[in-house]
């Protein structure tokens, strides 16, 4: 089970004083003191025995993703005065030759480090071998992966390591790589490095302590633990970690949940430890590129050719459902929209990727004649030619023209990317009024009233967030994983307090 360390820019005693105590009180198990800029003439003494928690020291030079401008004899000078201050650890680079002296101060943690800025190394094996050879009880390896597709590597090593002998942190930084500081831990690796909040980073990447100890649980991954994931790109800024993981929690479950963002979904699924997986979330715009990946499909899934669930059951089988369609259904029914008798009323969906398939199969279900809306409509056509359902350019003369009575919007726009809308006024179709009592429902659930669906309330439409759609389809999802039905009022109880901001 790995710690959390905790990694400040020491720059002066009362600001760091109370960055440690609040990483203490959000789970951290160490302080990792960051000296690069710390003055070499101050006095440590005061700083280190203050802390209650183990202090581990590093100083980075530009070169390792650190900015200590110092003298190679005025660093080795500052990690001496650490360590008979009272640090209990220290972080070398891979080509640091001096090392402390047997028995200096409290010494019981050295690290050996190996970091690359700008990428990922092909000889990991013969770099980890080298920190062991050379004086120190745990190796760090981190890079820098542009792609999370290429920190394959480093899960390879995890993989070929034996952690009770050689213990090793690796992971690759990154935007889109933060997820393997936590799969690291899940794999063996005994620490996790972490920010002590968000904005307080000291490397890339860097989750803040009350993410991994709380949302990811780090201090209780083991090798036993099953994995779960979102894989889509954007991924980041989903809340599927924060529903899954917490339903996890609520039954009992030794699972994780992470996003898996990337434009190479095929290399991510090779490179996760297929042993250990056991299922995925599946989000534009991989719904039918992970299709072709699952060896069965459901009849919901099968007929829409797209899948948002993938099940890894036993002997290597992946089974591919469809969940998006039951979470259509659900937002519709609690809006009051159900069944109707014939085909003369009319549905329209806003787009033409694997939502909108799943958008488009929902609406036939409840017997509306279905029209799809978008800008290249070649790939979609033997789907709909299948189905009987029209295609038409996207445009506001064209919905005028259909009066439908449900639109769903099936497209990204107004949505939220990390937490934040690039454009809060961007909507699918501008100048799209639609009548009084129309039902509109907006597949968007970040944030939760969209410029569009504002404007279509406004309007006299009934307004349908796509948080209710993301609820049931999480809890058909959830079943899947787990075999166990959570209530969406659990799920709504999860999402308290988020983005979504769920009553």
């Amino acid at each position: 089970m790995a710690q959390i360390i905790a990694s400040i820019f020491a720059e002066g005693r009362d600001a760091t004083l109370q960055r440690a105590s609040r990483a203490a009180m959000s789970g951290a198990d160490w302080i990792e003191l960051r000296l690069d800029r710390w003055p070499l003439d101050a006095d440590l003494r005061p700083l280190i025995s203050a802390i209650r928690l183990p202090v581990l020291v590093a100083i980075r030079m530009p070169e390792d993703g650190g900015s200590f401008r110092g003298t190679a004899s005025e660093r080795r000078e500052l990690f001496h005065r650490a360590l008979t201050a009272g640090a209990a650890g220290i972080d070398l680079e891979h080509w640091e030759t001096w090392s402390p002296s047997v028995g200096l101060g409290r010494l019981r943690l050295l690290i050996r480090s190996f970091h690359n800025q700008s990428g990922v190394p092909r000889d990991l094996a013969a770099i980890h071998e080298r920190l062991f050879a050379q004086q120190g009880t745990v190796a760090k390896i981190a890079v820098t992966a542009h792609d999370l597709a290429d920190a394959a590597p480093v899960f390879d090593l995890l993989q070929s390591i034996d952690q009770r002998t050689r213990p090793t942190v690796a992971f690759a930084m990154g935007r889109t790589a933060w997820p393997t500081r936590i799969l690291a831990a899940a794999m063996g690796a005994p620490y996790v490095y972490a920010a002590v909040d968000s904005g307080e980073e000291t490397a890339p990447g860097q989750l803040p302590v009350g993410l991994c100890h709380g949302l990811y649980r780090v201090h209780s991954l083991t090798p036993q633990t099953q994995l779960y994931g979102l894989l889509g790109n954007p991924a980041l800024h989903s809340l599927g970690p924060v529903l899954h993981n917490r339903a996890f929690r609520r039954l009992g479950q030794e699972s994780l949940y992470l996003p898996f963002e990337t434009a190479r979904p095929e290399a991510v699924l090779a490179m996760l430890p297929r042993h250990r997986l056991r299922g995925l979330s599946v989000t534009a715009p991989y719904k039918a590129t992970m299709a072709a990946q699952c060896h069965q499909q459901s009849d919901e899934a099968a007929a829409v050719s797209v899948v948002n669930t993938m099940v890894f059951e036993a002997h290597g089988l992946i089974v591919g459902h469809n969940t998006d369609i039951q979470g259509v259904l659900g937002a519709l029914r609690r809006a009051g929209i159900g069944s109707v008798e014939s085909q003369s009323r009319a549905a329209a969906v806003l787009g033409t990727g694997g939502a909108a398939r799943a958008a488009a199969f929902a609406l036939l279900r409840l017997g509306y004649a279905v029209t799809m809306l978008g800008r290249s409509l070649d790939p979609l056509r033997p789907f709909a030619l299948h189905h009987a359902i029209a295609l038409a350019s996207i445009s506001a003369e064209t919905l005028h023209a259909l009066r439908p009575a449900v639109v769903v919007n099936a497209t990204p726009l107004g949505g939220a990317r990390l937490g934040a809308v690039a454009d809060p006024d961007e909507r699918p179709v501008p100048g799209y009024v639609p009548l009084p009592g129309t039902a509109v429902l907006d597949m968007v659930y970040q944030p939760r009233l969209t410029r569009f669906l504002r404007d279509c309330e406004a309007a006299g439409a009934t307004a349908i967030p796509g948080a209710e759609m993301f609820l049931t389809q999480a809890a058909a999802q959830v079943e899947l994983f787990t075999g166990t039905y959570l209530p969406e009022g659990e799920l709504r109880a999860f999402l308290a307090g988020t983005a979504v901001g769920i009553p």
